[in-house]
């Protein structure tokens, strides 16, 4: 297959490029000034440098920390397209905005570095060998998988979400919750049903498929969590189109004009929807402590369905958003309106954080003994007293955010990769981050097997999709990549490895073992979407 010739990335392409090139004359047209010009540069960089790798062979070989990186260019792409649509200058709010720019292009060029490092030659992947972890974990099975023993993952974290409904919050020291917390995301397996061939294997009945992400879309309302509501839609485009790359099928060819059309409508609908949603959630959480889930979540919709409470919630909110214009008035995250964007592509955050960097020094003394604490508390108690290492837990509920914002503030805002890593390392973060990236992207890449029939995909790694498009967005920094290094992959493979030998086992003892012409023995695109 050719590398240049795959259908939906060269309409990828041609559209990313036209919505860049719309927006860059926008910018410049209504709201001139040099530093929006930077961030015009900013966006044309990573346009220019993502799509470099934007290659069928980069996606088919290494899928996942393809997300991780796709994320990184989302980052720096989509502040200019959403603030550009919402009648905003890209640095709206912004108080440092050449520094922001600036350190965020060179992030990204580090960034982009690591992972073609970690992820060389794609074309010559035929001849690569699997490493020691990928032989391990292919020694335990962890790239074995079937239709059942996927719906039986599924009603393992079904029946966990429902639990963590009833129990309420976790507090620090319950173990078990969170525990079983961390093992919700095995609701999402059977989602990746709707596109079996990523798996290799057969799948026909798609209508209890469709039934069951209904089912899970209202549950994920009612847990008064805006990601959870994202995550089951976001699992299913995103292996939407990992299906449509790995077999070079146009999108208007799979789905035709009409059914297309109708897509694009429903979208609309349920974007608008989730913008409601979102908002009455935030009002709603005032009395999540005090009532059930259920109680919480008929709340929610009677919330969604006043149309004059949410139309005094939103006026609220613009003038909350309006009112904080300075960051020396009190911290403030707001950039544009949707709660997606807000979350995926707000670069003010990025800016906030160098101002308070600034504040607290480059290379800050404190910064680096909380992030050393950070590293600490990622070991289990009983682990650490082996070491003669003694540190209180729970007086670290709090974040680097918090920390940078204002010692002893408790409300666990996010901060930037840039901004706490300058304030933690100086400039120094720059090298940090690219072992850190570099390594990451090594890791995620662990996820793949190489056979002779081909390559084959974790099924954990395809549950977790979203998560990987999630690994770099605002929230505690290298921390957060080195916490997953030294804990998150392990204990992830760990428990995952745990429940599918349950499953697996209890399958086979109830008889329920699927035939083994379930696996494809050819590489046909198989999908009954």
């Amino acid at each position: 297959m050719s590398k240049e010739n795959v259908h939906i990335l060269k309409q990828l392409k041609r559209g990313m490029l036209i919505a860049l090139v719309l927006a860059v004359v926008g910018e410049m047209i209504f709201f001139p000034s040099l530093a929006n010009f930077y961030g015009c540069v900013m966006a044309v960089i990573a346009y220019g440098v993502f799509t470099y790798f934007l290659k069928e062979a980069y996606i088919r070989y290494y899928p996942f920390a393809f997300l991780m990186y796709l994320s990184m260019f989302m980052y720096r792409f989509l502040p200019l397209l959403a603030t550009i649509i919402e009648g905003k200058p890209i640095t709206f709010g912004f108080e440092r905005p050449y520094e922001t720019f600036l350190y965020e292009i060179l992030l990204f060029l580090v960034s982009s570095l690591a992972f073609y490092l970690a992820c060389r030659n794609p074309e010559k992947i035929s001849k690569k060998k699997n490493n020691f972890i990928q032989r391990s974990l292919d020694r335990v099975g962890f790239f074995e998988i079937t239709p059942a023993i996927l719906w039986g993952m599924g009603a393992i974290g079904f029946v966990i979400r429902i639990y963590n409904f009833s129990a309420g919050d976790v507090e620090y020291g319950d173990v078990g919750g969170k525990f079983l917390i961390g093992l919700d995301y095995l609701m999402y397996a059977p989602l990746c049903l709707f596109f079996p061939s990523l798996l290799k294997l057969k799948y026909e009945n798609q209508k209890a498929l469709f039934i069951y992400a209904g089912i899970i879309f209202i549950i994920n309302i009612a847990s008064n969590s805006r990601e959870s509501i994202i995550m089951p839609i976001a699992t299913v485009f995103i292996l939407f189109f990992l299906f449509l790359v790995l077999n070079n099928l146009k999108l208007t060819s799979y789905i035709s004009p009409t059914k297309m059309l109708v897509a694009v409508i429903f979208l609309l609908l349920v974007l608008s929807l989730l913008s409601k949603v979102s908002l009455a959630m935030l009002h709603t959480r005032n009395v999540r402590d005090d009532i059930d889930k259920l109680e919480l979540f008929q709340k929610t919709i009677e919330t969604v369905q006043d149309e004059a409470l949410m139309k005094r919630l939103k006026a609220t909110k613009d003038r909350r958003d309006e009112k904080l214009k300075s960051y020396q008035q009190g911290w403030t995250e707001y950039y544009v309106d949707n709660f997606m964007l807000q979350r995926y592509a707000n670069m003010r955050i990025t800016d906030e954080t160098l101002y308070y960097a600034e504040k607290r020094g480059y290379g800050n003394k404190e910064m680096q003994k909380l992030f050393k604490e950070n590293i600490i508390v990622l070991f289990p108690t009983p682990v650490l007293g082996i070491f003669g290492v003694s540190i209180d837990k729970s007086k670290m509920e709090f974040s680097r955010g918090d920390f940078l914002y204002k010692p002893g503030f408790k409300s666990f805002i996010v901060t930037s990769h840039v901004g706490d890593g300058l304030a933690t390392f100086g400039h120094w973060y720059f090298l940090i981050q690219f072992f850190a990236f570099y390594l990451v992207f090594k890791v995620l890449n662990s996820y793949i097997l190489h056979t002779r029939q081909g390559i084959k995909y974790a099924p954990f790694a395809l549950i977790n999709v979203f998560l990987f498009l999630g690994m770099f967005r605002n929230a505690n920094g290298v921390s957060s990549d080195i916490s997953f290094l030294l804990r998150g992959f392990l204990q992830g493979v760990i428990t995952y490895l745990i429940l599918f030998h349950l499953v697996k086992l209890a399958i086979k003892l109830f008889n329920l073992e699927e035939s083994k012409n379930n696996a494809l023995n050819t590489n046909q695109p198989q999908n009954n979407l």
